[in-house]
């Protein structure tokens, strides 16, 4: 029989994952990662809120509940590269990495070790066994408005094997309904959209409170290298970004580079941000083993985008990505996602845009 290690934070997705399971006879206890609360003591208290509150709901469900410490691997990964990105002029995802190494690596060898065969998270996607190919293969959740397929892209094989996501076919809606039932309170509590570690939301003033002798003013220049005023530091700059350059011009200007090793940010028109397609690196793929064949298919290049038609070419040491339409602000940094369908295809991590 399976046993089932929840992750939960407290929050209405891995609540209800875990009263689902339950319901369904499995032998279950939740499970928490302890990740970042000695990064900002003034946020320690929160961070021990927390467990109580997850332990709490634990006890009421009637289940153990296991805390694991995960400050120092958390910043030693997931911050430290949050930070390197940035530094390097680049838009990193934070959320991609941290579910392929603390959720779904860290979290799972340690529910694991623990006696647990899977290890289930209030994800909105699903997985399915293809008998033919014997490849887990890893499809959108039902409630499109919900679906976080786009940011499990890195998980391997071996990770999705112990996994369940009992929220697959579930509404927002009907969790709600269902899970006031039981009277624990977590049906209306907000649902957290920024990122995890950093405080009140602001990550240049954590970057610049970690970085502040290295992040510098430079020079705002156009394509052609003219300077048209001083920005406040590279890394609190994102490509698109139109707002809070401080510089007047004829027409609306746009950051269409970030240039770390020369201190600068170089901008232009609209039309400038528009690109035919994108070079990308560090790839994983799902549904095959890996790409050997050229394959069109549909790519998300951020989460909040629709898909678009691409065609996918092989190359040594990761992919070249064509777009039938050319596409706007694509940014080094984020993931490209590609899917077939209700299938997520694989993944990589946007190094440049291309025009050729």
């Amino acid at each position: 029989m399976k046993k089932i290690a929840v992750a939960m934070s407290g929050g209405l997705d891995s609540t209800y994952a875990a009263i689902k399971l339950k319901e369904q006879g499995y032998d279950i206890f939740g499970i928490t990662l302890q990740m970042f609360c000695r990064q900002h003591p003034a946020d320690e208290p929160e961070s021990t809120d927390q467990f109580q509150e997850v332990k709490a709901l634990c006890e009421k469900l009637g289940i153990p509940h296991m805390p694991i410490q995960a400050e120092d691997f958390f910043a030693s990964t997931i911050i430290q590269n949050f930070c390197d990105e940035y530094m390097g002029g680049r838009t990193p995802n934070p959320c991609v990495l941290c579910n392929k190494e603390m959720k779904f690596g860290l979290l799972l060898e340690e529910a694991l070790s623990r006696g647990a065969t899977h290890i289930s998270t209030g994800h909105y996607a699903s997985i399915e066994f293809d008998e033919e190919t014997k490849h887990y293969l890893l499809k959108r959740g039902r409630d499109v408005t919900k679906d976080q397929s786009y940011f499990l892209w890195r998980l391997n094989q071996y990770q999705l094997a112990h996994t369940i996501f009992p929220l697959a076919e579930e509404s927002k809606e009907k969790i709600k309904e269902k899970i006031a039932q039981y009277g624990l309170k977590v049906e209306n509590k907000p649902e957290s959209q920024e990122i995890c570690f950093v405080p009140n939301d602001d990550y240049k003033a954590f970057l610049n409170n970690k970085f502040s002798d290295k992040i510098q003013p430079g020079d705002i220049v156009d394509v052609s290298g003219n300077v048209l005023g001083e920005h406040k530091g590279f890394p609190f700059y994102t490509i698109g970004q139109r707002k809070g350059l401080g510089i007047s011009a004829p027409q609306p200007l746009y950051v269409l580079e970030i240039r770390s090793q020369t201190n600068e940010i170089v901008v232009g028109p609209k039309e400038k941000l528009y690109h035919k397609g994108l070079i990308a690196r560090e790839c994983n793929w799902i549904k095959f083993e890996k790409l050997t064949e050229t394959v069109k298919a549909k790519a998300k290049v951020r989460y909040n985008t629709t898909e678009k038609i691409c065609t996918i070419f092989p190359e040594s040491d990761g992919i070249k990505v064509v777009f039938d339409k050319p596409q706007m602000s694509i940014t080094p940094g984020q993931s490209v996602v590609f899917y077939d369908g209700e299938y997520l295809l694989g993944g990589g991590i946007i190094e440049r845009a291309i025009d050729q």
